[in-house]
């Protein structure tokens, strides 16, 4: 192999490895977005009613049809690497101003227990 060919072989892998460094910065970025509130100076409160035996993949759908997460994907993502209990199912009064981490966290808790 010849110099000129390791320089554009090395000129190559630079430019991956570039391209790689700022799709990665990209999606970073674009969770981070997307795990704020859709609305943050809203009071508004929206009801929402997750079915019983309701999969995380149905959840963020029904959290996305209400406009209280920016990304359904992002919300299934962090359901699926965030769960304690898993989702509850019944009637929920959720804030358009909560984040991602807080709906998640309202939509786990065992509110059975809290009633006692």
């Amino acid at each position: 192999m010849n110099n000129d060919q390791l320089k554009r072989q090395n000129r190559l892998v630079i430019f991956l490895i570039g391209i790689i460094v700022v799709a990665g910065l990209a999606i970073h970025q674009y969770f981070n977005y997307s795990l704020k509130p859709v609305d943050p100076s809203s009071c508004q409160r929206v009801t929402v009613v997750i079915p019983a035996g309701a999969t995380d993949h149905r959840v963020a759908k029904i959290m996305k049809e209400h406009h209280l997460v920016r990304s359904q994907f992002v919300f299934y993502y962090y359901l699926q690497t965030h769960k304690t209990h898993g989702v509850k199912a019944g009637k929920f009064r959720l804030a358009r101003s909560a984040t991602v981490p807080e709906l998640a966290g309202v939509l786990q808790q065992n509110r059975a227990a809290e009633k006692r």
